[in-house]
């Protein structure tokens, strides 16, 4: 039905509310780029729509963790991850730590090859470690931040963890910051520090992939016990420092693997080495898998060498080991790692699983030799 005038809902159109307008009635082109004035509604649609946006905008820059209160930290319930290395602290840990990480520089016998350069860690104030490997067949020397050389008598070398401890004179060293290994974890951010030429210092940031791990040293023989990094670093970085975010020392570089030697057993290593010239690892003479079809792993026995300590100390085929000392272990890395932290005589309580039973074997370990590279692992 038709509309009665009264009934009328509001005023007639604007006559320029209309798509279509005869080139006639635009008049000038500033006229008719002229906006006329919006009406109090669409005012407020603009409004409103403003308001859905900055909700929105908000809500999703919350969600990412990008708001902080006035204290710095992040909202109730919102979790922010920082950042795994922060470039800046890396360039400070360069700065402070630098000076404790020196160049090893090994000049052949007369008609060998060119000199071998690597890095060096001070742990002492005449003491370095440096990895095994560059030293060879030849005179090494040392080359401190500050261009002092100071000459060097082998203290000893272990073939086993491919270190080796300098005694310096002649050169004013800073010794590093040593950390411990408890706490350490898989994901921790580190950096790798080693050194170049005069004050040139090279660093690479990464994380800790793994602990553990079982690789061929340049030594040539098995290295067990080694921290894994996803550092990239330089063959000239070998004997240099994994440092974790304090700038303190976690382990001593091996190679451009990114591979490193555990501070604790770096120190065992020092201890030994200044003290006889010579390093003995602990050996209990298993072979053994790792038992992945059991919650909580541990590493089947396979075999047991012959007089080893293990077969004399009552550990059987088929037993699955959980734990040496106070330490767990899941795989035979792990198995390996922890008993190579003892000393030779040293007596360790292995607890194994046999059958349905666990039961408490005290193992007095025997003396580990070097491994070739392509043999099996035995601990």
């Amino acid at each position: 039905m038709p509309a009665d005038d009264d009934e009328a809902s509001g005023p007639p159109p604007h006559p320029l509310d209309r798509l279509w307008f005869h080139p006639s009635e635009l008049g000038s082109p500033v006229g008719a780029l002229r906006p006329e004035p919006a009406s109090p509604k669409v005012w407020l649609v603009a409004l409103v729509a403003l308001l859905i946006g900055v909700t929105g905008t908000l809500g999703a820059v919350m969600a990412a963790g990008g708001l902080t209160d006035g204290a710095g930290t992040a909202p109730a319930g919102l979790a922010v991850e920082p950042p795994l290395v922060d470039p800046d602290s890396v360039a400070t840990l360069v700065t402070s730590v630098g000076r404790s990480v020196v160049t090893i520089s090994v000049t052949p016998a007369e008609g060998g090859d060119a000199a071998v350069v690597g890095s060096g860690v001070v742990v002492r104030s005449d003491r370095i470690l440096t990895a095994a490997h560059l030293l060879g067949a030849g005179t090494p020397s040392v080359i401190t931040a500050g261009g002092q050389v100071g000459t060097v008598v082998v203290r000893g070398i272990d073939a086993q963890t491919d270190l080796a401890l300098l005694e310096v004179t002649g050169a004013d060293l800073v010794p590093a910051r040593l950390a411990s290994f408890d706490g350490l974890r898989v994901g921790q951010g580190i950096a790798a520090l080693g050194s170049g030429a005069g004050p040139d210092r090279w660093v690479s940031a990464g994380v800790i992939s793994g602990f553990d791990r079982i690789a061929a040293l340049a030594t040539g023989v098995q290295g067990v016990a080694l921290i894994e990094t996803d550092a990239r670093v330089r063959p000239n970085a070998a004997g240099g420092a994994l440092l974790d975010g304090s700038g303190a020392v976690i382990g001593i570089l091996t190679g451009p693997d990114g591979l490193a030697v555990p501070i604790d057993i770096a120190r065992n290593v020092v201890a030994q080495l200044d003290a006889t010239g010579r390093v003995a690892h602990g050996w209990s003479g298993v072979l053994g898998t790792d038992a992945l079809d059991r919650p909580g792993g541990g590493v089947r026995v396979r075999a047991l060498v012959d007089a080893s300590p293990a077969l004399a100390a009552g550990l059987q085929v088929g037993d699955v080991i959980v734990s040496v000392g106070d330490r767990e272990v899941a795989t035979m890395g792990e198995l390996v790692a922890a008993v190579r932290r003892f000393r030779p005589g040293d007596p360790v309580d292995f607890t194994v699983v046999r059958g349905t039973t666990r039961v408490e074997v005290a193992v007095g370990l025997g003396e580990s030799v070097a491994t070739p590279s392509d043999w099996l692992v035995v601990a």
